[in-house]
C-alpha cells in the first residue's frame, strides 16, 4: 500500500506489515482498539514500513482508547535496530478506530504534538473497518497523505 503527499515523499506499508495491522480492525462491537510502533527505514525523501509491535502484556485497551505501555515495543524496536545494523528504525505509532473511515481524535493529535520527536518526519496511522488514515507529522505539523495504490 503506498500513500504519497503533493511533494511527491511517499510512505509505503510492506505486505507483511499490512496483514498484521488488518488483524486489528475493530469489526465486532466488542472490540478493543488496538495499537504499537511502526519500524522500517527510511530511503531518501520515501519511508517504507517493513514491521510493527502488536498489543500486549501492559498496554491498556479498551474500545475507545489504547494506551501503549508495554515494555515489548522498545525491545522490538531495539532488536529491528540491531539486527539490521541501524538500518530498521523507529518511524511512528498506529493504532485502530471503531470507525469505517478513520480520522484523528483531539486526543490522537494532542498524544502526537507531545510526544512524537520533531527531528525526523514520523508516520501516524489509524487503522478503521473499511479504510486507513496515514499522516506525516514533521515538528509541529501534521499532514495527511493521499493513497495512491492498494
Amino acid at each position: 500500500m503506498v500513500f504519497g503527499d503533493e511533494y511527491e515523499n511517499l510512505v509505503v506499508i510492506m505486505p507483511s506489515a499490512l496483514r498484521r495491522l488488518y488483524i486489528y480492525k475493530q469489526l465486532k462491537s466488542d472490540s478493543s482498539e488496538a495499537g504499537g510502533v511502526l519500524i522500517g527505514e527510511r530511503r531518501g525523501q520515501h519511508i517504507v514500513i517493513w514491521d510493527i509491535s502488536e498489543p500486549g502484556i501492559g498496554d491498556k485497551r479498551n474500545r475507545y482508547s489504547f494506551d501503549r505501555l508495554g515494555k515489548h515495543h522498545q525491545k522490538k524496536i531495539n532488536d529491528a535496530y540491531s539486527y539490521s545494523s541501524g538500518k530498521m528504525q523507529y518511524l511512528g505509532e498506529w493504532h485502530t478506530h471503531p470507525e469505517d473511515h478513520p480520522k484523528p481524535s483531539i486526543i490522537d493529535k494532542n498524544t502526537w504534538h507531545n510526544h512524537l520527536p520533531v527531528i525526523l518526519p514520523m508516520i501516524v496511522i489509524i487503522i478503521g473497518r473499511e479504510s486507513i488514515w496515514l499522516a506525516k507529522k514533521i515538528k509541529g505539523n501534521t499532514s495527511t497523505m493521499k493513497l495512491i495504490e492498494t
